[in-house]
């Protein structure tokens, strides 16, 4: 978890100390009582950490609550906008390619609208944990909206994607056996710069790839709960 709010508190109760406890001795050095100064410094201290610890807590959580999805825990998509412009800058720089991934579930209204929206939550959650536990080479797993998510992915090679997304339909094959209702995806990728140099332009491409890959998908038995 990124903590730089509580870092950053901390630090500025440390200067602030530093700054009154100099100041203090600066000014008992004169009148030859420069043992107050340091407990002046202390007394600031034992305020001041606590008070700004708390501010950059509070900072962090806010922060993660504004980054994270709050069903899943992922990454969100405003996150990724942000994420994405660096990581291109970076692979511009350096002339490395990235892959962006579009992972869509299979037959998920008939979860959602047959099962309830409770089981088409418990659907999109068992689908996180199966992409984050695929997610072993450095990817940034995000909830793109719906039941779609992205991940950015660190290469840009039609069989590193293909491994990767076979990974993902064993996780979810294996959380189906104790879910109660078969789950699957589909996906689709992009590859920078073949395929674009922006976010758009690169979850377009591989919004389409998303779409031919559904419809030359074998159609999905109605999900049904599965008996033990």
């Amino acid at each position: 978890m990124d903590h730089r709010g509580l870092l950053t508190g901390l630090a500025a109760a440390a200067l602030v100390s530093a700054a009154v406890g100099a100041a203090g001795l600066a000014q008992r050095y004169l009148a030859s009582t420069g043992n107050y100064a340091l407990w002046e410094a202390a007394g600031f201290a034992l305020v001041l950490f606590p008070a700004f610890g708390l501010l950059g807590r509070r900072y962090d959580r806010l922060k993660r609550r504004a980054d994270r999805d709050g069903l899943t825990g992922l990454w969100n998509r405003s996150f990724a906008q942000r994420c994405i412009g660096g990581l291109l800058k970076q692979a511009e720089a350096r002339r490395k390619r990235l892959a962006v991934m579009l992972i869509d579930l299979n037959d998920f209204k008939l979860i959602n609208d047959g099962l309830g929206h409770a089981e088409g939550d418990r659907a999109i959650s068992m689908a996180a944990a199966a992409l984050e536990d695929a997610a072993v080479r450095g990817e940034i797993v995000c909830r793109w909206g719906g039941d779609e998510f992205l991940l950015l992915c660190p290469y840009a090679d039609p069989q590193e994607a293909g491994a990767l997304k076979r990974a993902i339909d064993e996780r979810m094959e294996s959380l189906s056996l104790h879910g109660g209702f078969r789950l699957s995806a589909s996906s689709g990728y992009a590859f920078y710069p073949d395929d674009g140099t922006t976010l758009a332009e690169l979850s377009d491409s591989a919004d389409r790839r998303l779409y031919d890959s559904k419809r030359q998908a074998k159609l999905q038995p109605e999900p049904r709960r599965l008996e033990a």
